[in-house]
C-alpha cells in the first residue's frame, strides 16, 4: 500500500475499500466530518482516532 503524503487519511479509507458513507456508518462520524478530516480542515484527535479505528488501523 502506498500512502499519499498530501492526503493520507483519504488514502487509508480508499485502501480499505470503504466509501465515505460506509465509513460514516462504521465510525459514527458524519460524511462532512470525514471529508473535513481528510482535507485537513478538521483536526480533532478524538474524531481522527475514531476514523482510524473504524478503518482498521491499529495503534502501535
Amino acid at each position: 500500500m502506498t500512502i499519499n503524503v498530501t492526503n493520507p487519511i483519504a488514502d487509508i479509507r480508499k485502501s480499505t475499500g470503504y466509501s465515505l458513507e460506509q465509513l460514516s456508518l462504521i465510525s459514527g462520524l458524519t460524511v462532512a466530518e470525514i471529508t473535513k478530516l481528510e482535507s485537513g480542515a478538521l483536526v480533532d484527535p478524538a474524531k481522527l482516532a475514531r476514523l482510524l479505528t473504524a478503518a482498521g488501523v491499529k495503534a502501535i
